[in-house]
């Protein structure tokens, strides 16, 4: 009877065994990684050696957004303008993916970077503009469509010493403008010269004619600087288009610096603007 029994049991439990699901057993990868990098100085301002310093990482995989995606444990970048750049890490280990961001802050532009806005501003050596010849060169208007004022096809003549100035970029930085011996004196929106401190009439006078006090804005070299979406001349008395033109308001004195809006730019057009708020300017040049 007993056997009987232990027989029983033994097939009861047998048959609940069989039953269970097979369960395979798994490796122990770990736990995924700790990502961490260091940024390093490359040799110029403008360049840079990424290193992966993650314990076990591989398969790295750098994002720097617009400047672009790159592998490896360690690249060397460069970033050409002035400004400050998140870089993302993603590293990978058996048991997963990690990642790490730090900003990176650019102090100046590259001065031998030539592709983009700076090649179309210099041609990777020197390039010359004017005034285009064509109504609303020169516009000021509560947007950049509409307009209060803009220059005619007869100012084109009369105002001869404006449109043959000159604006020169070169790729070693410099931004020159020459006047070419002579320069127009400008008016307020009533017709009177702009700024009176001048004291001449409107119109063209030869660059000797310039008080002291404003003899900067006739012709000199510069410097300049230019993004995806802006362009500064910089030194005292640089400008663009008209000298009263300034970065946030019209000016009556010269000034260190003018920052424009970049609306368009190619080999042989640009359009730039200054937005005040209440208003715009808009200045459109073609290259020689």
């Amino acid at each position: 009877m007993k056997f009987i029994l232990y027989s029983l049991l033994a097939l009861i439990i047998f048959s609940f065994t069989a039953c269970q699901p097979f369960v395979e057993e798994k490796s122990d990868l770990g736990p995924p990684p700790t990502a961490t990098f260091e940024v390093l100085a490359g040799s110029t301002p403008n360049d840079f050696v990424l290193k992966n310093t993650t314990e076990g990482g591989f398969l790295t995989h750098w994002d720097l957004g617009a400047n672009g995606q790159f592998e490896g444990s360690e690249v060397s970048i460069n970033f050409p303008f002035m400004g400050t750049y998140d870089v993302t890490m993603t590293t990978f280990n058996r048991g997963g993916s990690g990642s790490a961001t730090q900003a990176i802050t650019v102090t100046q532009d590259d001065p031998d970077a030539c592709f983009g806005n700076f090649r179309f501003l210099t041609n990777c050596g020197e390039r010359v503009w004017r005034l285009a010849q064509e109504e609303n060169a020169l516009h000021i208007g509560p947007n950049l469509t509409e307009t209060w004022w803009g220059n005619s096809s007869d100012d084109i003549s009369s105002r001869s010493c404006h449109f043959d100035d000159k604006y020169i970029f070169r790729s070693n930085g410099e931004f020159e403008y020459d006047n070419n011996g002579d320069f127009w004196a400008d008016s307020d929106a009533n017709g009177n010269i702009f700024p009176s401190e001048l004291m001449i009439d409107v119109g063209c006078h030869p660059s000797s004619a310039l008080p002291e006090a404003f003899k900067v804005w006739g012709s000199g070299v510069h410097g300049f600087s230019v993004t995806n979406s802006t362009l500064t001349v910089s030194g005292e008395g640089a400008w663009i288009g008209l000298y009263k033109i300034g970065t946030t308001e019209e000016v009556s004195s010269p000034q260190e610096s003018v920052t424009f809006g970049i609306l368009e730019i190619s080999d042989n057009r640009m359009v730039i603007f200054a937005d005040y708020g209440w208003g715009v300017w808009r200045v459109t040049l073609v290259s020689e």
